[in-house]
């Protein structure tokens, strides 16, 4: 679907507005429409979800970003070894590349519901002075050509910032 980039030519169709968390250290943009959930500000949780289809599958994004001990390469393993501990995740793809202007890595994986609706699952990661960030995307697999343009909007969009260089309150803006 998308590495990530600012320059991937695509055009959402749907008008995106800006969520914050961690302080507004980590940026990333959402659809307007879309009802945003902060899960946890200690954390860093924040997710936002498609508005309701009638019980279908609800599209999604969810951030983390919270404390790492180590660099991107340790946290990785980590997180790929949860990953398969407790989820029946089928891995597509993996690669390192920028995310949120640092190095970072994507992850493409898939797996089913209890409802038995095949989901299509995109993370990028990246660990900037001690914060690691995770930021994926769920849909459902039949919806991805569908999707693809607004999930690389959102990927893009995402912006890390280093320690002690967060940005004043921007009006717009949804406080995580």
């Amino acid at each position: 679907m998308t590495d990530a980039r600012t320059d991937s030519g695509r055009v959402p169709t749907t008008q995106l507005t800006t969520v914050c968390a961690r302080g507004g250290r980590v940026t990333f943009d959402v659809p307007a429409d879309w009802e945003t959930i902060v899960l946890s500000e200690d954390a860093g949780v924040v997710a936002a979800l498609e508005p309701d289809r009638a019980g279908l599958f609800r599209t999604n994004v969810v951030l983390t970003a919270g404390p790492v001990d180590g660099p991107l390469g340790d946290w990785q393993r980590q997180v790929t070894r949860h990953d398969e501990e407790v989820a029946e995740h089928l891995l597509l793809d993996h690669e390192q590349l920028g995310v949120g202007g640092h190095a970072g890595s994507r992850r493409l994986t898939t797996h089913s519901t209890p409802a038995r609706e095949s989901v299509t699952t995109e993370s990028w990661s990246t660990v900037v002075d001690g914060l690691g960030v995770t930021l994926t995307a769920n849909a459902g697999t039949l919806r991805l050509t569908e999707l693809a343009p607004l999930i690389d909007a959102v990927a893009s969009s995402l912006v890390v910032r280093k320690a002690g260089c967060v940005p004043d309150d921007t009006p717009g803006r949804v406080p995580a």
